[in-house]
């Protein structure tokens, strides 16, 4: 339940130690070409028509995926479960006011009561960092399967259940997190499936960046590779549209009610994989797009902004039309389908920090496009079911009328931030002509906070007397104008407003009420290295 920097770092180091045992590779399917880009020998290709004959096989036939080695999957993610035990095992003393539980009589009967009846099922209390480092320990855990020849769905019910077998067996002094389970499992698979996908299109591109990054983002995979015993790629690489740049700028903020303002220098990167033309990906397999950002922002005050956000499309239903072979004839196709994704968002310093970290549980995708050969439109939108930790955006407000978070739900005691549900909806537009674009955003984000008192941790020592609800909203409206200067460069300029607003109310006393509302405005100039 408690994902400690420790935890963490034995979770890289389990790829590691199953490489001292061998981990056989399913042969690929000797009708289909090999996973990567090609599988003809040198004499193969000198001849044309052979050739043409293997490349229509490969466009028109289904790739058939690795068979599943479930020797390897079990012992990769033993050795990540067992390296994770002893580093918990080694940090208990300083956990010991997480503890709630021992087992007293027989522990047989302990565990299935702790399994089965719910009674140790809780929100915990842990601090913000603890909790969403989660998301990679079960993206540790999903890959453990999916490099092991398991689709999405059969690699995300062995997150789950490995993240049931930690919570409830290796952390039994302590609560069986609800939270948790929901972070380690469906942020895990998000995450999980965006880094093992970016893994195999970053290891096909030059520069130390996209080979550094691919050995990060799944670190199994490579380090097995470094011992012979490499994974064979899942996907067709000729059958996917790919895209990954760097990017810097400098970005001016505002705030309106706040009265603070900041320069600041930004550093990022985009990653995306749009594999719906491909006959590898489905519903019942492979996502056909996942895309992923992260940002950071520094100024003379330090590190102010932090933002990372990846989305799946799980499958989905299109029609395509293409147009006739003059310049001016227009092609269109549209997109709909069921999705996934995960986002974490810190912005500002200190009591004006606005934060919130979630899970975009399920929501449907669509887009269309609309395009002739120097001309493009394009709009896609998204509909998402959140389960999110949010600082309540009232709190400076609450703090500043003398109130403190004593005696309320522990969570917000602690870290000063709560558990909530609520949805996200996205909506953007794009139009382009030749290499100039000019883009517009909007997302708007509602949650309200989780108050079911018996489902939370209540330690001795906070006795949640004076429980707070909060409701939070976020609405981000963006516009961009972007050149491309070259085939590598692009330069862009954006400007965005943020709207805020949130309430804290008293469920214990109505008498306490707090509101907070506030504008903030942005502006920066980017320049992006498309490898």
């Amino acid at each position: 339940m408690k994902a400690t920097p420790p935890v963490i770092a034995a979770s890289l180091l389990g790829g590691v130690s199953l490489l001292l045992s061998p981990v056989t590779q399913a042969e690929p399917a000797r009708s289909q070409p090999a996973y990567g880009l090609t599988s003809q020998s040198p004499a193969a290709l000198a001849d044309d028509e052979r050739a043409q004959a293997a490349q229509a096989e490969t466009i028109d036939s289904p790739l058939v995926p690795s068979e599943k080695d479930w020797w390897g999957a079990t012992l990769e993610l033993s050795t990540v479960l067992v390296l994770g035990e002893l580093l918990y095992k080694t940090g208990s003393d300083a956990m010991e006011d997480d503890f709630d539980y021992e087992i007293d009589g027989n522990a047989a009967e302990f565990f299935y009561d702790r399994l089965t009846t719910g009674a140790s099922w809780k929100y915990d209390d842990n601090d913000i960092g603890m909790n969403w480092g989660h998301a990679y320990a079960g993206a540790l855990y999903y890959q453990a399967f999916r490099n092991h020849g398991f689709n999405y769905y059969e690699s995300t019910l062995g997150t789950f259940a490995a993240s049931t077998i930690w919570e409830v067996f290796a952390e039994y002094k302590e609560v069986v997190s609800i939270n948790d389970q929901i972070v380690t499992t469906w942020g895990g698979a998000v995450l999980g499936e965006s880094l093992y996908q970016f893994t195999e299109m970053l290891a096909a591109k030059e520069g130390w960046l996209p080979t550094g990054l691919s050995y990060l983002f799944n670190p199994s995979r490579t380090v097995r590779g470094w011992f012979g015993y490499p994974s064979p790629n899942r996907f067709d690489r000729s059958q996917t549209q790919d895209s990954f740049s760097v990017y810097t700028g400098v970005r001016y903020a505002s705030k309106d009610k706040a009265d603070v303002s900041s320069t600041m220098a930004m550093l990022g990167m985009r990653a995306a994989i749009d594999s719906r033309e491909g006959k590898y990906d489905s519903l019942s397999g492979t996502p056909s797009r996942v895309e992923m950002m992260m940002e950071t922002a520094v100024s003379q005050e330090g590190v102010e902004e932090w933002q990372m956000a990846t989305q799946l499309l799980l499958g989905s239903y299109g029609r395509k039309h293409k147009g006739g072979e003059l310049a001016s004839d227009w092609s269109h196709s549209f997109y709909v389908g069921p999705s996934t994704g995960m986002e974490y968002s810190s912005l500002g310093l200190e009591l004006d920090e606005d934060f919130y970290a979630l899970v975009n549980l399920l929501g449907l995708s669509m887009g269309a496009n609309w395009s002739n050969q120097d001309i493009s439109f394009d709009l896609r939108g998204d509909l998402f079911g959140d389960f999110a930790m949010v600082k309540p955006f009232a709190t400076k407000d609450y703090l500043s009328q003398g109130r403190h978070f004593w005696g309320t739900k522990s969570v917000l005691w602690e870290g000063e931030y709560g558990y909530a549900w609520g949805h996200t909806f996205n909506l953007s537009l794009e139009a382009s002509y030749r290499n100039l674009l000019l883009g517009m955003k909007l997302k708007s984000q509602r949650w309200s906070s989780i108050n079911d008192k018996e489902n939370e941790r209540t330690p001795q020592w906070n006795p949640n007397k004076s429980d707070l609800d909060f409701d939070d909203a976020r609405d981000r409206y963006e516009i961009y104008l972007s050149y491309g200067i070259s085939d590598d460069l692009t330069l862009s300029l954006h400007h965005e407003r943020i709207d805020r607003s949130g309430e804290i109310h008293g469920i214990d006393n109505p008498g306490i009420y707090s509101r907070l509302d506030d504008t903030e405005q942005r502006s920066w100039l980017q320049l992006d290295y498309h490898y």
